[in-house]
């Protein structure tokens, strides 16, 4: 059985952003796994190579990427690269896009997300046709990756009432945030109203509650508030069968409890590039992958 490392993708601006990668490498450490850093500056301009130049000799490893969110050609090259080394990337292209690109995993979770519809390019007016399917805003708009919540009201939430005009102004924000990262196209999804616990978020918005959910060979092996707030998940094996639906061995969902009762999924990542939350203990997370390749860790 291959020996396992982690490998964290991050660009030389990342000293100036808390991604908490350092705490995944002390865990790593106290658990007795190797990780290495590559840069991302390589791999995003077509030279995987000079990138993997900073890892140690191949030995036949099986390596996790752990890092900022690569597109699914960038991925599909440090992956080839990787393989042309003797080694392998534990998360293959094909279940890097499962769990990446809205449409390829919304179909799976069925009534267990909001309805959505969504386009293949970045035409406004079919996006507002559509979204008719969905019946009268309010709704959700995002690109096939990414939202612009950040910019809530202008490039992400279509209220009530809302007509074409105000769709597209919408529509057009999110273009100009996301630049060259919007992904495909966008993805229109019923907006639902979640339930809120004490306090605001630092834009001055309702803190919901949510949950993010990491996902490991199938099984559920750490969860904790998407936010540092004191929420406890009532009942985690509820959300089990997710690690069924989605074909990927590794991937997060985030989960909100809905204010008329019950939970909805909101959206399902890529665990090599999900954020883990505050409070999740990443031990938990490397325990269960150390687990599955025959390491029993510390």
């Amino acid at each position: 059985m291959s020996d396992l490392s982690v490998m964290f993708g991050r660009p030389p601006r990342a000293a100036a952003v808390d991604d908490r990668f350092e705490l995944e490498e002390a865990a790593l450490e106290e658990l007795g796994l190797e990780s290495y850093p590559v840069p991302l500056d390589p791999i995003v301009l077509g030279d995987v190579e000079r990138a993997l130049r900073r890892l140690p000799s191949p030995d036949g490893r099986a390596w996790l990427y752990r890092g900022w969110m690569l597109r699914e050609e960038e991925y599909a090259a440090l992956h080839e690269a990787v393989a042309d080394r003797g080694e392998e990337l534990v998360v293959d292209p094909e279940s890097f896009a499962e769990a990446t690109y809205a449409p390829r995993y919304l179909p799976r979770l069925g009534d267990r997300t909001a309805p959505a519809r969504w386009t293949e390019d970045e035409d406004v007016a079919a996006a507002w046709e559509l979204a008719q399917e969905l019946g009268p805003p309010p709704w959700i708009v995002k690109d096939w990756v990414k939202s612009a919540k950040e910019d809530w009201l202008g490039a992400c939430f279509v209220p009530a009432g809302a007509d074409f005009l105000a769709f597209s102004t919408i529509c057009e924000r999110l273009l100009d945030l996301r630049g060259d990262a919007f992904e495909t196209g966008f993805v229109i999804k019923k907006h639902l109203e979640l339930a809120t616990l004490p306090g605001w978020t630092a834009d001055r918005r309702r803190v919901t509650d949510e949950h993010r959910l990491v996902f490991w060979e199938g099984e559920l092996v750490a969860h904790a508030p998407y936010l540092d707030v004191d929420s406890a998940l009532d009942d985690p094996g509820r959300f089990a069968p997710l690690g069924r639906l989605v074909e990927s061995p590794f991937f997060t969902a985030d989960v909100a409890r809905l204010a008329a009762g019950g939970w909805t999924v909101i959206e399902i990542n890529d665990g090599g590039s999900s954020t883990f939350p505050e409070q999740l203990d990443p031990r938990d997370v490397y325990r269960a992958v150390a687990a599955s390749f025959g390491f029993g860790g510390k």
